[in-house]
């Protein structure tokens, strides 16, 4: 079983940076519930190029940058056990050597790291753990099986045969064993 796992939102608790450096020097503040659409940024007037910046801004402090949750090395190990795992994001190649260390660091083992990958589905995966509810619907109207993580700015999203709702990545695990038995 390939599986593809996203990075920000799944793996990284990269919004939660986000805000943080966005709290820091702009208005309105914000709280991670406040981010309850995908393109929230443009509620804010941002471009989207001045929100990219800001993700920029979180990788390049990658060294601060926490895991979205305490056990993920662990279970990811335990996902490697029921297929093969794959890191897929949408950051960018300039962002490759922060993403590597910060794996690293958080001992997230891995097959293959894929870098600026748009469109997820195109490459074949058997599921895809992912927080994109853009990601989701193009997977589920692809007839692929997708395990959306939980997030404020997913919630709209009604699971239906291809999508799953899973509220963390043990939840995540124990669905792909289910689907293994």
């Amino acid at each position: 079983m390939l599986i593809a796992i996203d990075l920000d939102g799944v793996l990284s608790d990269s919004m939660g940076l986000w805000i943080r450096i966005w709290n820091a020097s702009n208005y309105p503040k914000l709280s991670y519930e406040d981010i309850s659409e995908w393109d929230f940024w443009r509620r804010l007037g941002l471009t989207e190029e001045r929100f990219l910046e800001i993700f920029d801004e979180v990788w390049s402090r990658w060294e601060e940058l926490q895991p979205l949750e305490q056990n993920v090395a662990e279970v990811v190990d335990r996902i490697n056990q029921v297929g093969v795992v794959d890191i897929v994001t949408g950051r960018p190649s300039r962002n490759r050597n922060s993403i590597v260390k910060w794996l690293k660091k958080h001992g997230i083992n891995y097959r293959r790291l894929l870098i600026g990958v748009e469109k997820k589905i195109r490459h074949l995966y058997d599921i895809y753990i992912d927080d994109s509810p853009i990601q989701a619907l193009e997977a589920s109207y692809a007839g692929r099986l997708f395990l959306l993580r939980d997030q404020p700015w997913n919630r709209h999203v009604e699971p239906n045969r291809f999508i799953i709702r899973v509220k963390c990545l043990e939840e995540a695990y124990e669905v792909l064993v289910s689907l293994v038995r």
